[in-house]
């Protein structure tokens, strides 16, 4: 649990961080809780590395650079 909250942060975690606090934060000067909601899932998904914030949304690449389909042979 330390390791998740203390470490591997990258721009996308930061990110939700903040806008999760600012979320948050005017969703309670606003009064409008539904906003707050929102606000406390995304810094929830920061902080506990968990959805998008860790990163397991990102589509993986091809190890090699050339399609074997595609490959011309005689």
């Amino acid at each position: 649990m330390k390791n998740t909250l203390l470490k591997n942060w990258n721009f996308r975690r930061i990110l939700y961080l903040i806008g999760g606090v600012w979320m948050t934060v005017q969703g309670l000067i606003d009064a409008t809780w539904w906003i707050s909601v929102f606000g406390l899932y995304f810094m929830s998904m920061a902080i506990f590395q968990f959805g998008c914030a860790s990163g397991n949304c990102s589509i993986p690449q091809p190890k090699n650079k050339f399609n074997k389909t595609n490959s011309t042979t005689p």
